[in-house]
């Protein structure tokens, strides 16, 4: 049946000329689809004699496997071409400098023990008190 081939070669023309998924689905229903070009040709088998009806269904069937593959292979390629351009906006720039490390803090009981340990110096005459007796206090301070 010249008709078959003509539909599938048409049916890979288009599935070629598109670049865009949802019109590559449309494509598909309009030849796969339950109206479409191979569902009217399945239905036209019901009219046949039964020794015809064999060869023209295996010829229907070979038509629907081509479009199917057809399209399988477009599927893949519009996919590739789609993630080859979301890595190429994505490209990593290994020349530019590092993001460095984020630095830490003090616990805040350390940091709770430094603003005493500031506040005596502060308000206590240096005579009164030293660093060293401010570190021996804080050295026998436990936090339970």
């Amino acid at each position: 049946m010249t008709d078959l081939d003509k539909v599938v070669s048409k049916a890979i023309a288009e599935f070629g000329g598109t670049n865009d998924a949802a019109e590559l689905e449309r494509i598909k229903a309009r030849y796969l689809g339950k109206s479409g070009a191979l569902a009217d040709a399945m239905k036209g088998l019901a009219k046949l004699a039964p020794e015809t009806r064999r060869e023209v269904g295996a010829r229907v069937n070979a038509a629907k496997e081509r479009i199917e593959g057809a399209l399988a292979a477009r599927r893949k390629a519009l996919a590739t071409a789609e993630l080859d351009a979301k890595l190429s906006e994505e490209a990593l720039d290994v020349t530019l400098p590092g993001r460095g490390l984020a630095r830490g803090g003090l616990h805040p009981a350390v940091r709770t023990l430094e603003r005493v340990e500031q506040l005596l110096i502060s308000t206590t005459s240096p005579r009164s008190i030293s660093r060293r007796t401010i570190r021996r206090a804080r050295c026998t301070t436990r936090f339970t």
